[in-house]
């Protein structure tokens, strides 16, 4: 009755928002713990300040059960093989999500023919996330953000029905798009209007060189322009001045274009704003709230996704940007405006390209113009009448150049991702810096604070006084990444699925790119590294003939064997082989070895027992080292009595995937290996990260 007497007398007007604060801690305490002793010290808080502690302890109950619910959904189907559902969404041509029992699944099936709508049976085994990095990206976190519980590789497939759902409708009208206009236009034509990103990966990249990829996300822009075109049109030609049938038009239209985080929270704010009479009137940060408790409601692990976020950091901060912008000029004002949301959002905007732009800085605010009165209009132009694109693709293409030629000016900065440590000093040193602003006191104090900070963040690969050898977790292929104190040399040995690893390290230079043989689960990324890093040398085997095919147009690279090595900054690099020439690419796998203050370190590629008896007739002793990088993944064909003796390692590291189709390691390789050293396998450990400062070594795993 208590409780009853509290809702009744308290409608909450402006407290809202303390709403979503602990239900944001509670979600966060579900993946990082001690996010719950900030939910504590709040709830103590409310106790003491406000009358809002019993109806906060049910919202947080509500959603500690809906997060229960949907972590239970996902337990009972973690071994499940086989699934009866419906198909929602197609991703590609080899990927498709699927709705079964309760949980969305994501499929991958090589040559998908199947369409949204079609029910079926499948069967298959689970894909694990092959990517285990330390500070931020998590495949399987992102799936979940989505709504997906599970990612699927299927084997067999049924249909047995079809039925009509309205997000088959978006892809068949793309496609009638497709038909009728340009490459050009259609890209900008699907993204804008669609949520569709189809825009060449060329122009992509120069968006999100630029640091302005998301301003392209449909979000309360375009919402905006839409309700002002559709209340427009209803008045001139019906007198109809409600806002009731705009806001129906609005929500079939975010439904229909499968309700991306920006475009569901811009409708939501529109929907709650328009009924926001009568007694109760809720302030804007009370609806952005409202908006967004609905949105997690949906799916709480939303919270997780960067296009969530940014849409309402960024929502966060015009609300409250009048309190720090005091400027009649509209332009400066605007420009100032995009300064604050830079500083408040750079620890999600860098994720995205790992670099910060100055010149995108600069530009934003016109670019922001560009495309919010010239390409978005323009897009939805040529969505309703495509015959015009014979006129309108030559603005898009104009854009096109436009967009690529700043892109090559950008003057970029390189910037590690933010784990979440970082985020939160981040965010305390901004607010105090903001609340110096704000109350006009110690603001030299709160300006040197950031800057240090910020600098500090920028410089952090030039400060580090660490040598580190990182073996990547990447599934079933290798690379490892060797790293020098204060940047002074990287090499990267092999680049299976290594270019967003590098790119979250906020790497742009290699100074050796080592490609120990030309198997796919070794080369993997090496296009896009070449093409996106600034690699001083490639390096690839003697005797191995699809390598020479692939890197002997490159002026950079070197083709060596066992007589050659160089020099990492001060680390001498040995190549031990190849030394004999055989048929097999493994066989002829580059052999490092290098010393760093005592400790000795061997990488085999995919090494055989043939090349590693080659290297026991000519090394012999030298062999001896601490740490083995273990060769062919644990393969029996690898790793033999002979050699292992001769090498006797104190550490054995194995690349490889899980539930791997090789089913590798072989188990006599690893009780071989665990007799003499201890054994971390990357599919057990994630990342295994080894570093070394005054002669001590260290390992850590992440996972």
């Amino acid at each position: 009755m208590k409780l009853l007497n509290i809702l009744k007398d308290k409608p909450f007007c402006n407290d809202l928002h303390l709403f979503l604060i602990p239900i944001l801690l509670l979600i966060l305490g579900f993946r990082y713990y001690f996010f719950f002793i900030f939910l504590l010290i709040y709830l103590i808080y409310l106790f003491k300040k406000t009358k809002l502690l019993f109806p906060v302890m049910l919202s947080v109950l509500l959603f500690t059960f809906l997060i229960s619910l949907k972590n239970t959904f996902k337990y009972i189907n973690q071994y499940k093989t086989s699934f009866k559902g419906i198909i929602t969404d197609v991703v590609n041509d080899n990927t498709f999500d699927m709705y079964s029992n309760g949980i969305y699944i994501r499929c991958y099936l090589k040559g998908n023919t199947y369409e949204i709508g079609d029910i079926v049976d499948i069967s298959g085994t689970n894909i694990e996330n092959t990517k285990a990095y330390e500070e931020d990206f998590s495949y399987n976190e992102y799936l979940e953000s989505k709504g997906i519980s599970k990612y699927f590789s299927v084997t067999k497939i049924d249909r047995i029905n079809h039925i009509f759902l309205l997000n088959s409708l978006k892809y068949s009208y793309l496609g009638y798009l497709k038909s009728k206009l340009s490459s050009e236009s259609y890209s900008y034509t699907s993204t804008m209007v669609f949520q569709s990103n189809e825009l060449d990966s060329n122009i992509k990249d120069s968006y999100s060189i630029l640091g302005i990829s998301h301003i392209l996300a449909i979000s309360g822009l375009h919402i905006i322009f839409l309700y002002s075109i559709i209340s427009f049109i209803l008045l001139k030609l019906f007198k109809y001045y409600k806002k009731t049938i705009p806001l129906i038009i609005l929500g079939i239209y975010v439904l229909f274009i499968g309700m991306p985080s920006s475009a569901l929270r811009s409708y939501l704010f529109l929907l709650i704003a328009s009924i926001n009479k009568g007694k109760i009137k809720y302030t804007r940060l009370d609806i952005l709230s409202i908006s967004a408790i609905i949105s997690l409601l949906f799916n709480p692990f939303r919270l997780f996704d960067v296009g969530f976020i940014l849409s309402y950091l960024v929502s966060f901060i015009i609300i409250f940007s009048n309190e720090f912008i005091n400027r009649s000029d509209s332009l400066i004002k605007k420009y100032l405006l995009y300064i604050i949301i830079f500083l408040t959002t750079i620890p999600y905007t860098v994720s995205i390209s790992n670099n910060i732009s100055l010149l995108g800085l600069l530009l934003s605010p016109i670019l922001s113009i560009i495309i919010g009165y010239i390409i978005l209009p323009i897009s939805y132009i040529l969505s309703l009448i495509p015959s015009l694109d014979y006129l309108l693709k030559y603005i898009f293409i104009f854009i096109n150049l436009y967009i690529t030629n700043l892109s090559s000016y950008s003057l970029l900065i390189p910037v590690i991702s933010f784990n979440i440590w970082m985020k939160l000093i981040y965010y305390v040193v901004l607010i105090f810096l903001y609340y110096s602003i704000l109350t006009k006191t110690n603001l030299i104090i709160s300006f040197l604070y950031f800057s240090i900070y910020l600098i500090s963040i920028l410089s952090i690969n030039y400060i580090n006084p660490l040598y580190q050898i990182t073996y990547l977790s990447v599934g079933q292929g290798d690379s490892i990444l060797v790293r020098c104190p204060n940047n002074k040399g990287n090499m990267l040995i092999d680049c299976y699925n290594s270019y967003d690893y590098l790119k979250n390290k906020g790497i742009n230079r290699i100074d050796y790119l080592v490609i120990t043989h030309s198997d796919s689960d070794h080369l993997g990324d090496y296009l896009k590294i070449i093409d996106n890093i600034n690699v001083i040398n490639i390096l690839y085997p003697k005797y191995d003939s699809k390598a020479y095919e692939i890197f002997k147009d490159y002026s950079n690279s070197i083709m060596v064997d066992y007589s050659n090595s160089f020099y990492l900054s001060n680390i001498y690099v040995d190549i031990l082989g190849p030394i004999n020439e055989y048929s097999e690419a493994n066989s002829v796998s580059i052999v490092l070895r290098f010393e760093i203050e005592g400790h000795k370190f061997l990488f085999t590629g995919d090494c055989t027992k043939e090349e590693e008896l080659d290297l026991i007739d000519k090394y012999n002793n030298y062999l001896d080292i601490d740490v083995l990088k273990v060769g062919h993944h644990g393969s029996i064909t690898s790793s033999s009595i002979e050699f292992l003796n001769i090498v006797s390692p104190k550490i054995s590291i194995v690349s490889v995937g899980i539930n791997n189709r090789y089913g590798l390691p072989d188990i006599e390789v690893i009780n071989r290996l665990n007799k003499i050293s201890e054994v971390y396998e990357t599919r057990y450990c994630g990342n295994i990260n080894i570093s070394i400062f005054m002669n001590k070594l260290r390992i850590q795993k992440y996972h």
